[in-house]
């Protein structure tokens, strides 16, 4: 479908922070020659698989002055705080409900604590760091300095080296192993530079794919069907638009009648919807305009989403033949149900990196770091889960700036250079399990902030039911030695997000002219749907996780702990207890688009998303116009009122050589909570 899969390789070895006295050997390897006071211990070592392409050089010389950085670590107590925080206030029956944070308080909350900085800061003085060399970084999350060799091998008992990537020769500076005092490492994350090695990602990218990256098997990311289902070339090869075709032609009509969603008169400023696009789609301002004076003529010619380009990324396609599908959907979707509102089309990463995010061996594993960066500038150092800032580890490998490729991005990295939108659609995923647990978890805590603030993120759940796309997690896009085993996608997995599934137009009753629909799961396609690996389910769905257990009779079972690769689930498929998606559903199959210059039908949860978001944008329009905040995280609510819906009970999601989940009275990982009645969830949401 048209959900853009994201492609990565899965649980790769991390660097180890190690809590036990050092040692100078590892393994019979020589790590330093240093003697390591009875006071300190090793806090990170190099793995040692990294050593197959990085080949050490000569040690870095005495006199050279090394940009030192502290990530300080984020107490799992505070980011707690944050989640019930973001509960409370998301909670209609609480007093707090709609309250927001302003992007300093989000800052100045998520901040280590004071003790943290005072205890590195004294280490730092103690060891001969002048006090007035030292500094805290904005976001507060780092300890910064500038060094000599002499200094910082002293301060972390070590030898710095030069080393070079065999494959590409690509150089870093980096220490196989240091050394912290005891006292000091509960408060520190890691030290860059450290032990970490990147190479040049864009002369790394035309390389093979590392062995050590290919456990379940590294796919291009690709749209999930054949695409547009071409119509033809003009208007007149379409065949009369209307409510009674609604079940193979789908229009905004049909939309709008069946959610009964009137059409929108408000637009207040600041409340345009943001839509996130990546790698190498864009959309073309020629489909744009023959969409709207052929459908829907209220909508003015150069009527083109607000473009807020990050990284070096450029909006609308040069020309009519590069536009993307996936982009044109997306605003032909949203766009006539918000209007008179306008969009905002985030592109993320210069036009080199999204063009070979999508090559089959791409090493370029992470995805959505440089969005958020853009939009929260404390993101860019932001430290959790043994992870600061973009992602420098082969296994969730970030985009990096300024890019030296041809073509690339020559500017420093974006950080907090735009405001984020109160609600923002994505149609974009890939299989949770293909980045390391800690790279999805730091990115939905970002999820979680934005949430603070007011903003509703809303995702497609995925178009292969329920694991990811075809070789992507196993040759089937499942896991498990005979594919078996389901993958959930992400970042629909993550509990802060409200996640879309799709749902399809069926004829049941009703005259010719003006004949009656009900919804079913998508059947030309598997609507994705399961629970996480990553995260528990959280409390506002447990009740209705709890119920569809309890009606429905499966033919396979779950498991407690999915272990490494998969390794400990025995005959289980999916995991109990898992954050279980999608939350709602929307239609999803046979849209009339106008794309690449033709005219044809698309289907997908890139189309469910946008519905969702443009509904939402709606009720934010009225809530604004009430002098109400806006809605931000709306999951608690939506789940504690299920008569604003209409529960879909028909359906399934196969993959996995298995039947997948049954739709079902109530919530159910197929179709959610159901579809929305607009007239209901609007006075649901204002009441609030």
């Amino acid at each position: 479908m048209l959900y853009k899969q994201l492609v990565a390789a899965a649980f790769c070895g991390a660097a180890a922070i190690d809590s036990a006295l050092a040692s100078p050997f590892d393994g019979g390897r020589l790590l330093s020659k240093r003697e390591v006071p009875s006071t300190h211990i090793r806090h990170e070592r190099q793995m040692p698989h990294w050593a197959r392409t990085w080949e050490k050089k000569q040690k870095v010389k005495k006199s050279a002055v090394l940009p030192m950085r502290i990530g300080l670590r984020q107490a799992e107590a505070k980011l707690q705080e944050g989640r019930d925080l973001l509960m409370e206030r998301s909670n209609p029956l609480s007093p707090y409900y709609g309250q927001r944070m302003t992007p300093r308080e989000v800052i100045d909350f998520f901040a280590p604590p004071k003790e943290s900085v005072e205890v590195v800061r004294d280490w730092l003085v103690a060891s001969g760091i002048n006090v007035t060399r030292i500094s805290q970084s904005v976001n507060k999350q780092w300890i910064q300095f500038d060094a000599t060799t002499t200094e910082v091998e002293n301060l972390l008992v070590t030898d710095y080296y030069y080393w070079e990537h065999s494959p590409t020769g690509s150089e870093n500076i980096a220490a196989e192993e240091y050394h912290i005092p005891a006292h000091v490492q509960t408060h520190i994350d890691y030290i860059t530079p450290g032990i970490r090695l990147r190479a040049d990602p864009g002369r790394v990218r035309s390389l093979k794919r590392r062995a050590e990256a290919e456990q379940f098997g590294k796919r291009a990311v690709k749209a999930m069907n054949t695409g547009i289902d071409v119509i033809g070339p003009d208007a007149s090869s379409l065949p009369p638009l209307n409510s009674s075709v609604c079940d193979s032609y789908v229009t905004q009509e049909c939309i709008r009648t069946q959610y009964s969603i009137p059409k929108g008169d408000k637009a207040a400023e600041g409340n345009e919807l943001g839509v996130f696009e990546s790698l190498g789609d864009h959309y073309a301002q020629n489909d744009l305009d023959v969409y709207w004076s052929t459908l829907y003529p209220e909508i003015p010619n150069g009527t083109y989403p607000i473009e807020k380009g990050i990284d070096g990324a450029y909006g609308a396609a040069k020309t009519l033949e590069a536009a993307g599908v996936e982009s044109d959907l997306d605003f032909e979707a949203a766009q006539p149900l918000i209007w008179p509102q306008r969009t905002i089309l985030f592109q993320t990463d210069d036009e080199y990196y999204q063009q070979n995010e999508t090559a089959q061996d791409t090493p370029l594993k992470g995805f959505w770091n440089t969005f958020y960066d853009a939009l929260d500038g404390s993101y860019c150092t932001y430290s959790a889960y043994g992870e600061t800032g973009n992602c420098v580890l082969p296994e969730c490998l970030d985009p990096a700036y300024p890019d030296p490729n041809p073509g690339g991005y020559t500017g420093q990295l974006q950080c907090g250079v735009y405001e984020p939108t109160n609600v923002i659609s994505i149609s974009y995923g890939g299989g949770e399990s293909d980045v390391p647990s800690y790279y999805t978890k730091r990115q939905c805590d970002e999820i979680m902030k934005l949430g603070l603030q007011g903003t509703t993120v809303v995702i497609s759940s995925g178009d292969d039911g329920v694991g990811s796309f075809e070789g992507d997690g196993g040759p089937n896009g499942c896991a498990g030695p005979e594919g078996k085993v389901f993958y959930p996608a992400s970042d629909a997995t993550c509990p802060y997000v409200l996640a879309v599934g799709s749902l399809q137009l069926d004829k049941v009753s009703g005259n010719s002219s003006t004949p009656k629909y009900v919804e079913s799961a998508t059947a030309r396609f598997p609507s994705g749907g399961g629970f996480s690996n990553y995260f528990d389910t959280p409390d506002y769905q447990k009740d209705q996780v709890a119920t569809y257990f309890d009606t429905v009779t499966l033919n396979f079972t779950g498991y407690t702990d999915p272990g490494t690769n998969f390794s400990t689930v025995g005959d289980g498929v999916y995991k109990i207890g898992g954050r279980g998606y999608p939350d709602v559903s929307a239609i999803g199959d046979d849209y009339v688009v106008r794309a690449q210059g033709s005219w044809g039908r698309v289907g997908g949860t890139s189309l469910s998303a946008p519905i969702w978001a443009a509904v939402l944008t709606r009720v934010n329009e009225e809530r604004i116009a009430a002098g109400k905040s806006t809605l931000g995280f709306v999951n608690p609510t939506l789940y504690a009122h299920p008569e604003v819906f209409t529960d879909v009970t028909n359906g399934s999601n196969p993959n996995c050589h298995s039947t997948g989940f049954l739709a079902a009275t109530g919530w159910d990982p197929v179709t959610g909570l159901g579809s929305p009645v607009y007239p209901k969830l609007l006075d649901l949401l204002l009441s609030v």
